[in-house]
């Protein structure tokens, strides 16, 4: 199950891209949302798919939407940081 499940992770999140290069930026960010909503929480892909969809908004033009992908990847970092540090010393 787990290797079928990585394996269909990195099929999303390639076909997403591919279809970026295709000029198809609408079907993209469904492929990379489809996969991020697949994601457990925990899961170390979550920010570099808030990235894409961050890059991937902001080469549309919709800087907004860009910020708020952008945005979602910084808490997540900051949020790993911090648990890491709370890991380490207790």
């Amino acid at each position: 199950y787990e290797r079928s499940f990585l394996s269909r992770e990195i099929n999303l999140r390639t076909l997403a891209k591919l279809l970026w290069e295709m000029g198809k930026p609408d079907l993209a960010e469904k492929y990379f949302i489809r996969l991020l909503e697949q994601l457990p929480l925990q899961d170390p892909l979550l920010g570099d798919l808030y990235h894409d969809l961050g890059r991937l908004a902001s080469h549309v033009g919709n800087l907004d939407k860009s910020m708020e992908w952008h945005k979602k990847a910084s808490a997540l970092k900051k949020q790993n940081q911090s648990s890491t540090t709370v890991g380490k010393f207790i």
